[in-house]
């Protein structure tokens, strides 16, 4: 079934280009035997979760233990079943105790590389084209531009700045971009559809799309990680896209209330592992680590 093939965006993507494969590569961490247990012993309902989610709490700040690692990342898997099942409907500690198996929010923040790689990469096309132009800088880009459409056009700078990816975590952040450049297109479009339809780019939008793509990639990020539970456990596949889009609401929701107000047009985006992003990227995995 492949649960995030189901998530298509708010409507078909018009710029996924054809070498898009929309497939994950869940449960890429230890500890599946593990979760099996810890599913099959938890039937007693919510109040076996909140035992769970004690001894996860005091095994979140163990990094370094691998036995408490192990343990943290069967918490989130069956935290994640129970809720895909309906035997919970507490989704918010499934993606806490997810945050806290990759060791908490700035553990999970240093570690999405190819994430903050990517948002750098948008930040810097966004920035440049809303202070420079977008002529000029499709030409930094060597972007052909010239009697093309703004969709041939933002295929390409999809594929500079998040090339056909080689690893896992470089899908990811794909994907991501792929999402967020889609709400682009879908913001800019217009009857013209050309290199004009670009010229709109400016720093109110710079604004509005950073959040969107740090938002795509924390949802793809636990879909590519967690999603198989979603897949296996869902009542059906109309269920398992239920949960899917109640998911990425509520990743939104945090990221966007997080991120609110803030003028990412301060950002030196040049960096592409730019701290200043790696912290946006660990403030939104600490509202979601928190939450009880």
């Amino acid at each position: 079934m492949g649960t995030s093939s189901m998530y298509t965006g708010p409507s078909g993507n018009p710029l996924l280009p054809d070498d898009f494969d929309d497939t994950t590569n869940p449960d890429s961490q230890n500890g599946d035997d593990n979760s099996q247990d810890q599913e099959n012993n938890n039937t007693d309902g919510d109040s076996a979760e909140n035992n769970q989610s004690h001894n996860n709490d005091e095994n979140s700040g163990n990094n370094q233990d691998s036995n408490g690692n192990e343990n943290n990342w069967s918490n989130a898997k069956n935290f994640m079943s129970r809720y895909a099942s309906g035997a919970s409907r507490n989704f918010k500690r499934a993606v806490s105790s997810y945050v806290k198996a990759h060791g908490g929010s700035k553990s999970a923040a240093k570690s999405a590389s190819s994430g903050i790689r990517s948002t750098s990469g948008l930040g810097q096309f966004l920035s440049s084209s809303s202070t420079q132009g977008i002529r000029e800088t499709l030409s930094q880009y060597n972007v052909e531009y010239e009697g093309r459409t703004a969709k041939e056009i933002l295929t390409d700078v999809i594929n500079r700045i998040a090339p056909i990816p080689v690893t896992k975590e470089d899908s990811v952040a794909r994907k991501a971009l792929l999402r967020t450049m889609e709400v682009l297109y879908e913001k800019l479009d217009d009857e013209n559809n050309d290199i004009t339809t670009l010229e709109k780019i400016d720093k109110e939008l710079l604004n509005e799309m950073i959040p969107i793509q740090v938002e795509s990639y924390i949802y793809e990020r636990i879909i590519n990680d967690l999603g198989s539970r979603i897949e296996s456990k869902s009542t059906s596949p109309a269920d398992a896209i239920s949960k899917e889009k109640e998911l990425k609401e509520y990743i939104n929701s945090k990221v966007e209330t997080t991120l609110k107000d803030k003028d990412f047009s301060k950002i030196d985006f040049n960096n592409k592992m730019n701290k200043e992003v790696e912290n946006l990227y660990e403030q939104c995995y600490k509202v979601m680590e928190d939450i009880l």
